[in-house]
């Protein structure tokens, strides 16, 4: 099963081993899943860490370099533009690109990306947090 990751979701998981975003990095350190982002979430990610939680560095490290994410080719601005009708710009990025990829699910900690608005359009995948994305896969 093929994931993408919302920054807030590694974030959280490199944090705390303990919660969802921490099981969801363990199942991808595993081989049970595939964690996939984009170069935006990445670099949201190492960004936020250093700024916010450099002493996560070395925990950022280590999963980065034992079991790297699938890194999905950026959407284009076409496809940015179309979701960021619903959604901030950077949030249309990480939006696009999790449907560009064709994942199996997005899962992100921000509830605005479960807005009546973006529930109505057709998308190939479901929108989820981290706790509902380990439930469903216990």
């Amino acid at each position: 099963m093929r994931i993408f990751l919302d920054s807030n979701v590694i974030i959280s998981g490199i944090y705390s081993k303990a919660g969802p975003p921490g099981k969801i990095l363990d199942l991808h350190t595993a081989g049970r899943i595939q964690i996939v982002v984009c170069k935006f979430v990445l670099e949201e990610v190492i960004r936020n860490v250093r700024v916010k939680r450099s002493k996560d560095i070395p925990a950022l490290y280590a999963f980065l370099s034992n079991a790297p994410p699938i890194i999905a080719i950026d959407p284009g601005e076409n496809e940015i533009v179309l979701w960021a009708k619903y959604l901030s710009y950077e949030d249309a990025i990480i939006l696009a690109a999790a449907i560009h990829a064709r994942v199996d699910c997005f899962v992100t900690g921000d509830k605005h990306f479960n807005s009546a608005a973006l529930k109505s359009q057709k998308l190939n995948h479901k929108i989820l947090s981290p706790a509902e994305f380990v439930a469903a896969h216990k």
